[in-house]
């Protein structure tokens, strides 16, 4: 299926997508690790063999996230993965480079979850959905906060009616969650901190207590 507009160079988009019939897609520590070295090793030019470099090359989750891959096909600017989808913040640097990207990743990691648990048929509900972000600069500070707040859903299915400034435990819940950019926001240093490129996004990306403030808001007025 062929998508109506194509992706324009240099615009902002949120990319998301769920497991098909909303199945989980992460079941596993090494799931959410096979996704996110992906989300590293195929945002590039350059073909890869990610089971090579697991393999032949002895190299560990640490240490791929530090590999020279080459001329990136889009800046990461937030991600977060969630049991059954994921969300992703991104900018598009070359023609054609959200496709590509997104053809490697999912196709990737389709290929590993069905070999690991023994499956075949499609992972995804279909083809990625995208939405572009434009210049709406309140939108893009409304959707940083909500890709990192997402994970809420998990520890607090009732997140939405109970959210609240004096929200202690959900606060900590979203420091303590490790398969998203939340960490990289906050100051952790971490070698997930590689994935993202906040230099390609507006000041406040590179600014600790800003993003502070954002994902504060949601405990605030939701």
């Amino acid at each position: 299926m062929l998508r109506k507009d194509p992706f324009i160079t240099d615009e902002y988009y949120h990319i998301y997508n769920r497991g098909i019939d909303k199945r989980i897609i992460f079941k596993s520590k090494r799931d959410y690790e096979r996704f996110i070295t992906l989300l590293y090793l195929a945002n590039s030019n350059d073909s890869f063999r990610l089971d090579d470099i697991l393999n032949k090359q002895h190299k560990t989750f640490s240490e791929i996230l530090v590999l020279d891959k080459g001329e990136p096909l889009i800046s990461i600017g937030a991600w977060c993965l969630m049991t059954n989808h994921f969300h992703l913040l991104i900018r598009q640097k070359v023609d054609g480079g959200i496709t590509k990207f997104m053809r490697k990743l999912g196709v990737g990691y389709s290929m590993f979850f069905n070999i690991k648990y023994q499956r075949t048929g499609a992972l995804f509900g279909g083809l990625f959905k995208s939405k572009l972000i434009g210049i709406n600069d309140n939108y893009m500070r409304q959707l940083l906060g909500y890709i990192h707040i997402n994970p809420l859903e998990i520890e607090f299915p009732e997140w939405k009616d109970k959210i609240n400034k004096s929200s202690v435990n959900m606060k900590k819940f979203l420091k303590s969650y490790r398969y998203s950019s939340y960490p990289d926001y906050i100051g952790e240093d971490r070698v997930e901190k590689n994935i993202i490129r906040t230099e390609n996004f507006p000041d406040y990306f590179q600014d600790v207590q800003s993003f502070g403030d954002f994902v504060e808001n949601y405990f605030i007025e939701v």
